[in-house]
């Protein structure tokens, strides 16, 4: 998946963003890092992929997880803008062997390695795996383009 472009649209939305300047780097870096946690976990909540009880009432709302696939993809590009890891043009995207909630579980120990130990390979595999959850979850590489761009 071509992503530079996509990078590029995230920069120009990052730029209109007023940060406190109170904040220093550290803890500004630290709450991205908490934001896309609590995005991911909006996005796991909303497919419902960690319920193990029987619930005849349980709906899944396509429009609703996309729109939370992109804010967090969104949040994704912006770290690695931040971290200077937006050289990356392409990504290739293949599907998961994993069930929904192994990939969420992974998501989060993918961020944790990008927290604790910053670097590109890191973001990479954090990307890759992000990417392969569109798949699981029925998103093409176009809609994610086509998402992103709204």
């Amino acid at each position: 998946m071509q992503i530079e472009d996509l990078f590029k649209i995230q920069k120009e939305a990052n730029n209109k963003v007023q940060i406190d300047s109170n904040i220093s780097g550290y803890k500004l870096l630290a709450r991205k890092h908490l934001e896309l946690q609590i995005k991911m976990s909006e996005l796991a909540n909303e497919t419902k992929c960690y319920k193990y009880w029987i619930d005849d009432n349980f709906t899944v709302e396509k429009s609703n997880v996309f729109s939370k696939y992109i804010s967090c993809f969104r949040q994704v590009l912006s770290l690695g803008i931040d971290k200077g890891y937006n050289n990356i043009e392409c990504i290739t995207i293949q599907p998961s062997e994993y069930c929904l909630s192994d990939q969420f579980l992974n998501l989060y120990i993918d961020i944790n390695d990008l927290l604790i130990s910053s670097s590109e390979d890191h973001y990479t595999t954090l990307l890759e795996d992000f990417l392969s959850l569109a798949i699981s979850l029925g998103f093409s590489e176009q809609d994610i383009i086509d998402g992103f761009k709204l």
